[in-house]
Parts: C-alpha cells; structure tokens; sequence
C-alpha cells in the first residue's frame, strides 16, 4: 500500500527542482539570497494559509500532546529556512543538476543513517548492502555529474 505515496514523492522531487530554478532565478534578478527565501517562503506558507483554512487543518492538538514531543521537533520550518536559502545562493552557481544531486545525495545518506539507528523517532529500517551501495552510487554518480 506504500506504493501509493511513490507519487507524492516523486512530484515533491520535481517540484523541488522547479523551485530551486525559480529561486536561482530571481536571485539572478535580484541578487539578494535572503530577500528571495523571504519571498519564496512567504508564498508557500499563503499557500499553505489557504489550502489549510480550505480543508480545516489549521489549529493545533490539545495543548497536552503539543508539550509532550521533544523539543527538536519545532525546528523543522528552521531547517527549511536553511535548505530554502541555500537554492538561490548555491543554484545560480552550481546549477541545477548539481545543486539537486548534492542535495538528494545528502539526504539519501542521512535518511539511510537515521532510518539504521531509529534516530529522531523514525522507524527502524537496516543498512543492508542494498542500502549502502545505492548511497555509494549516488555519491558516485554526482561526482560524474560534477565532471561533465
């Protein structure tokens, strides 16, 4: 039934990339990095505004449960915030296929780590020879397309 959510994931991959050029792009226009995030991020999170008050997702749990998950929890909008401001400053440089293929790479490896330790509460999933040699040719294959 997991097969299901392989759509989503790979659409979020595309668009990613889109969202990368575009950010890339206007910095090229308006060569300030931070501004563009600024820009970038406050479009999604109207988007977000609207399709949450659409569907009624927006809101909280019981102020119990939102007080019992561990702190590092709340520092994922930090992260992207990172993530996003490194696109217009790293894209117009690097390009896009390099940007990207670092970027998947990295998160490929650290997903397979924190997927073998059960790190940050996911679930526990081994890094078998499948696992680590799928990391070891992508890191191979960013390093191809580094060159050419």
């Amino acid at each position: 039934m997991q097969w299901i959510f392989s759509p989503i994931a790979i659409f979020s991959g595309m668009l990613s990339v889109l969202q990368s050029v575009c950010n890339g792009m206007l910095e090229k226009i308006i060569d300030r990095p931070i501004t563009v995030a600024v820009i970038s991020l406050s479009i999604g999170v109207m988007m977000l505004l609207i399709v949450g008050t659409v569907f009624g997702q927006l809101g909280f749990a019981t102020s119990e449960r939102t007080v019992q998950g561990p702190w590092w929890a709340w520092l994922g909008g930090l992260c992207g915030a990172l993530a996003l401001l490194s696109q217009p400053i790293a894209v117009p440089r690097l390009g896009a296929a390099i940007y990207i293929g670092l970027s998947v790479t990295a998160s490929t490896v650290l997903s397979v780590l924190l997927d073998h330790f059960g790190w940050l509460g996911v679930a526990e999933h081994p890094a078998g020879i499948g696992r680590v040699l799928g990391c070891a040719l992508m890191v191979i294959g960013i390093g191809l397309v580094s060159l050419f």
